[in-house]
């Protein structure tokens, strides 16, 4: 993180904007991970692959300071028009096995709910996804998801093969929507309700067809809370980069972003 971007956030801490904006701004927060590992590694996509240690830290501020819900119930105070001041969500995409392994004991220590959204075909590959390299990161197995099931811990679909969806044929964005929901349905008797658009790609007609495929609601990568009727198919996250200092993963929480943080 770059020494500008640093004093900017610290600043912003130092000056109380993002606990003012928690307290004033009724739009809920829902944070996108990918891996969490032991110690942040060299090798690898930057910013997928965040340690453990302070991952553990990230979550214990938010414990602290937000409530934290699962989505089905984020959703349904979207809809009713409940209240979402300092409401939180966290979910991972991809599913990494370094997310059972690391990341699930510490939000289920702290009782927290969390949603992993699988690669339907990639559960139990051993080589890692393409965006990583050689780097050693590879999927879960479906041991892993299985047993970690339960208590909070939900998984959601994100796809069959994780194209971009807007590229794709109809026939073939119906595969990656529907099909990923039945395959992740057989391996763990649970029908995923929630659908999470792979490299964050959509557009109309992407989230026309995971409406219509009745999915509960879709979620993006585009930066942002979540204010009261908020489209369920179009939902923002705040993708959590690794090594984001603690006073920028404090800003971006409560919806400030004026720099990267590289």
């Amino acid at each position: 993180m770059s020494l500008i971007a640093r004093s900017y956030y610290g600043g912003l801490r130092a000056a109380g904007v993002p606990a003012v904006r928690r307290r004033l701004k009724d739009a809920g927060l829902i944070l996108c991970y990918h891996n969490v590992v032991e110690t942040a590694p060299g090798a690898g996509c930057p910013g997928l692959h965040e340690g453990r240690e302070r991952f553990t830290r990230q979550m214990r501020w938010l414990d602290a300071h937000y409530d934290v819900i699962g989505l089905r119930e984020f959703t349904e105070r979207l809809t009713s028009g409940g209240s979402l001041r300092s409401v939180a969500a966290v979910t991972f995409d991809d599913g990494y096995a370094g997310v059972f392994e690391h990341a699930v004991p510490v939000v289920r220590a702290l009782r927290m709910p969390a949603t992993v959204f699988l690669v339907a075909e990639a559960v139990g590959r051993s080589a890692p996804f393409p965006w990583d390299g050689a780097a050693v990161h590879p999927p879960a197995d479906w041991d892993q998801i299985r047993a970690a099931l339960g208590g909070g811990i939900e998984v959601g679909a994100h796809s069959c093969t994780h194209p971009s969806l807007p590229r794709l044929t109809d026939a073939e964005l119906e595969r990656e929507i529907v099909a990923s929901r039945d395959l992740l349905r057989e391996a763990t008797g649970i029908s995923p309700q929630f659908f999470a658009y792979p490299f964050g790609h959509w557009d109309a007609r992407v989230r026309d067809m995971v409406r219509a495929a009745g999915y509960l609601g879709g979620l993006t990568l585009d930066f942002g809370l979540n204010g009261r009727h908020e489209d369920r198919w179009a939902l923002r996250r705040v993708n959590v980069p690794a090594g984001i200092s603690d006073a920028a993963f404090q800003a971006w929480a409560s919806g400030c972003h004026g720099l990267s943080t590289h």
